[in-house]
């Protein structure tokens, strides 16, 4: 029996990732912010071994206080994260310590919570939820973007910091995948997104969820450090 942790288990993404990582007989803390309701199905199919954790990390209490219950755990998908578009100027200061708060300091202090039974155990598992654009930046997603690079520069660093005690930490780097803020931008220009992708396809949240679940499985024993990007080809940005 594992015990998986997934956080931002209400979006489609990781509501896919939760379907597609959690098997029977597993232990599942899911951490959403307002929708429990994307959190029901899995609820349902796994039973009391499935708890529904509500938590804003844009608050450092309630992150205290979720990263407080996680005890000895397994496996740790770090999914959640705040999207603000637009350009530098035109972002609120508010703007800007949300994305900081969920996207980095969240992650930040949920892996503090979790390596050191990790350790104690020399076995654990962490895949933390990138983007693309933390290798392409794009126009009206500077703050998003650093987070997300802090992110993937963080991760190789606990890598090397902690692989020799068994523990393995990567990460997922999604690209134009059809689900969340994508779809009002797809909206807008539908075929300029599907033309900056070189499989000329939109992802699904799927594609991220297979992609998750290979890193956590034990076939990928040899994989450490590193970003797999789920991107089909994306040519745009610098």
């Amino acid at each position: 029996m594992r015990k998986i942790v997934i956080t931002g288990a209400s979006s489609q993404i990781g509501a896919a990732i939760a379907e597609k990582v959690v098997a029977e007989g597993d232990q599942v803390i899911l951490q959403y912010f307002r929708n429990q309701t994307a959190c029901l199905p899995l609820k349902e199919r796994i039973g009391e071994k499935c708890i529904l954790a509500p938590a804003n990390f844009a608050e450092r209490s309630a992150l205290e206080e979720f990263c407080k219950r996680l005890g000895e755990v397994d496996t740790v998908i770090n999914a959640h994260a705040v999207t603000v578009t637009g350009l530098f100027p035109a972002l609120t200061v508010e703007d800007i310590r949300r994305m900081i708060e969920v996207n980095i300091v969240a992650t930040v202090m949920i892996c503090r919570a979790v390596i050191p039974s990790m350790v104690h155990r020399r076995a654990g598992c962490i895949v933390n939820i990138s983007s693309v654009a933390a290798a392409r930046g794009n126009r009206g997603q500077s703050v998003y973007a650093g987070t997300k690079g802090f992110i993937e520069s963080f991760s190789r660093a606990m890598a090397a910091e902690y692989g020799s005690r068994g523990i393995r930490i990567n990460c997922v780097a999604p690209g134009p995948i059809e689900a969340g803020s994508l779809r009002e931008l797809l909206s807008l220009a539908p075929e300029e997104v599907k033309q900056s992708v070189a499989g000329n396809r939109l992802g699904t949240p799927g594609d991220v969820a297979s992609a998750v679940a290979f890193l956590c499985d034990s076939g990928a024993g040899f994989i450490n450090g590193q970003t797999l990007h789920v991107d089909g080809g994306f040519m745009k940005g610098v």
